[in-house]
């Protein structure tokens, strides 16, 4: 590289000398020449203007005058001497007779020096058989008037042009060596510093960061040699932070309790930490594969395939039947190598949930078998507080003790059908009667048994719907199931018998129906869980509202059962309004 360098800087000296010398040396020889003619030119007209006064003096009385004054001027200016009357005709000449010589009117000097103009032209002559200067001075006297035309060769200037051209060139030759030499040597001057920091510099790029650039001079090469080692200092120590940050980065990753895989643009596996070795069913010999070797289960290959072609992350669950049977929860994201979002690769965080979906299963299975198991006794005890109620006893006590073992019989049996109800959706997919309703009239019908039922109380429930109708495929007792629960929680959370207000709104995805409060809100810690079973912002509340706490979760899984969402906007002290979205036909 420095030899090229070297070759380029030589070259660049060489370049600029050359062209200076070519400049000067062809403005000088070009100079010359025009200096040269330029002089010839001005004595040839002085000596024209000479002879023309000279006729004017002497008034022109006779041939043998013109002709010896032509002479004798040609022999004193080396010039050939012509004189011309205004017809065109010789009337003396310095080399030749002038009858030999025909009209000159064309001539194009003469031409302009008739007009009263000084005439110059520059042509080849036959005569001389040379390229030859003309200058035509004309002149008018008592008895005559005409043109002195003076002609001289430019023999000598061409001479003298390719004199010092000749010598130019023999010049330019000797300095171009010499040129060259003194290039050669201020190159060799110049690059050798730069040899020695480019050594050093890639000395320091094959590791040696200890390698320091040593120059004394404090020019610009010394500055750059301080940037250089200023440079290698501060890399040396990146290269070691970063280094100490990977290996604690490695230390974390290695011992989280979550697995992680990540795969490159290529296809091929570049980490995985233990947790996902061991729950793929692997070892290191993974690093490096292509994904598709070291993945052996499907569905997590079409997870990877999936956010590498579409750059959109993913996230559920797996069961990986190839594996075990192991259930692992799977977060997917893109990641970029570039600083427009190219996916470049996937990075896989799961954990395997196994242990923890069997005690939730457990958990399920037990209030299941639990509230069936409850059903019966609370109904036998349901029934024997009614018979007793139906009985006309004198002792009060037994009347009251009776009416407040049948409302909490009554309670734990809507509790317990809450319970079966719920259990019944989570343990699997229920069959659904789907009908085309209007979205319109379910909206309706809640609000109208809502406000029958809350008449005495003065409840107000404001309902905002669209005019045409609103259909939609859906098991219509489950969606007024969902309707009921939405609007009995906000009956519940409301204050000051505030509007209700109930809205359903569509779109191109589906359709939005969404009640409205203005309770106390839900602070914002509580809004993650406030669709799990049994939770209760403002448990006192619950109680006295006689809700069992399962309401909302029996709604969200109502919805999702549908392939629809639900939702809740809430801030403290202005309300909460819970929404539920179902697609379109």
């Amino acid at each position: 590289m420095l030899s090229s360098f070297r070759r380029r800087l030589t070259g660049t000296y060489l370049l600029v000398i050359f062209i200076v010398l070519v400049f000067i040396g062809l403005l000088m020889t070009f100079g010359l020449r025009a200096y040269l003619f330029d002089n010839i030119k001005a004595s040839m007209q002085l000596d024209g203007k000479l002879i023309a006064e000279s006729i004017a003096l002497n008034q022109g009385q006779h041939n043998n005058y013109l002709t010896s004054l032509a002479k004798l001027t040609a022999e004193d200016s080396n010039t050939r001497v012509t004189i011309i009357d205004s017809s065109g005709k010789v009337l003396a000449d310095s080399e030749f007779a002038p009858n030999t010589l025909g009209n000159h009117q064309d001539r194009p000097e003469i031409f302009q020096a008739l007009k009263g103009q000084t005439g110059i032209e520059t042509r080849f002559s036959n005569t001389a058989m040379a390229k030859t200067l003309y200058v035509a001075v004309p002149f008018k006297s008592a008895s005559i008037d005409g043109v002195v035309r003076l002609a001289q060769p430019l023999t000598e200037i061409e001479t003298m042009y390719r004199q010092s051209l000749y010598l130019f060139l023999l010049a330019l030759l000797l300095g171009g060596a010499l040129t060259a030499i003194i290039s050669v040597r201020l190159a060799d001057r110049f690059s050798r510093p730069l040899t020695t920091i480019t050594e050093a510099v890639q000395d320091m790029a094959g590791g040696n960061l200890k390698r320091r650039v040593l120059w004394d001079y404090e020019d610009e090469l010394g500055t750059l040699s301080t940037a250089v080692n200023e440079m290698a200092s501060r890399l040396d120590a990146n290269i070691q932070e970063i280094s100490t940050v990977k290996n604690r980065l490695e230390m974390v990753l290695d011992n989280t309790v979550n697995g992680i895989f990540m795969v490159a643009a290529d296809g091929r596996v570049t980490y995985a930490n233990p947790v996902a070795m061991r729950v793929l069913g692997s070892d290191k010999r993974i690093i490096g594969r292509k994904h598709f070797e070291a993945v052996a289960n499907y569905d997590l290959l079409n997870i990877i395939d999936q956010v590498r072609k579409d750059g959109s992350p993913y996230k559920g669950e797996l069961i990986l039947n190839d594996l075990g049977g192991k259930i692992i929860e799977v977060h997917a994201v893109p990641i970029s190598e570039t600083e427009g979002f190219v996916p470049a690769g996937v990075l896989m965080v799961f954990n395997d949930i196994s242990e923890l979906k069997r005690l939730e299963q457990v958990r399920k299975d037990f209030i299941a078998n639990i509230s069936h198991e409850l059903k019966t006794p609370v109904a036998n005890i349901s029934g024997f507080a009614e018979t007793l109620l139906a009985e006309q006893s004198e002792n009060e006590h037994v009347h009251e003790f009776s009416s407040i073992i049948y409302g909490e019989a009554q309670r734990l049996r809507r509790l317990i059908d809450s319970l079966i109800k719920l259990s019944n959706l989570e343990t699997g997919t229920p069959e659904l009667n789907l009908v085309e309703v209007d979205a319109r009239d379910l909206v309706n019908e809640v609000v109208r048994v809502a406000l029958k039922r809350n008449e005495k109380r003065g409840l107000k429930i404001e309902t905002f719907l669209p005019e045409q109708p609103v259909m939609i495929k859906v098991d219509r007792d489950s969606i007024v199931q969902v309707l009921i629960n939405l609007t009995k929680n906000a009956i519940a959370y409301n204050v000051d018998n505030k509007p209700i207000r109930v809205e359903l709104n569509e779109n191109e995805t589906g359709v939005k129906i969404s009640v409205q409060d203005q309770g106390e809100g839900i602070p914002e810690s509580d809004i993650k869980r406030i669709f799990e079973r049994f939770y209760r912002v403002d448990k006192t509340r619950s109680r006295k509202t006689g809700g069992t706490g399962l309401g909302l979760s029996i709604a969200k899984h109502l919805v999702e059962n549908h392939g629809g969402e639900v939702g809740v906007d809430s801030k403290v002290g202005e309300g909460s309004t819970f929404y539920f979205t179902i697609p379109r036909l």
